[in-house]
C-alpha cells in the first residue's frame, strides 16, 4: 500500500478488505489492546510558517516541505 494512484487510499480495500469505506488506514488498531500511559505528555506539532518552503495538499494529506536550518519547526 502506499500513496501513489496505483496503491493509494482507493485500492487498499484489495488487500485490506477493512480499509473499505470509513476505515481507510490499513493499519489494524484493537481497541481492547489500547492501554492509556499517564507518564505520556501531551503531543503537539508547531511549526514557523515563515520557514515552510512548501505546503501540498493532494485531497488525501498533507506535505509541508520546511526551510529547518534554524531549528524553529
Amino acid at each position: 500500500w502506499g500513496y501513489d494512484g496505483d496503491n493509494g487510499p482507493d485500492h487498499w480495500h484489495k488487500n485490506y478488505p477493512i480499509a473499505k469505506g470509513r476505515h481507510q488506514s490499513p493499519i489494524e488498531i484493537n481497541n481492547k489492546e489500547v492501554h492509556y500511559d499517564p507518564s505520556l505528555l501531551p503531543w503537539f506539532a508547531s511549526y514557523d510558517p515563515g520557514a515552510a518552503k512548501t505546503i501540498l495538499n493532494n485531497g488525501k494529506t498533507c506535505r509541508v516541505v520546511f526551510d529547518d536550518s534554524f531549528d524553529r519547526s
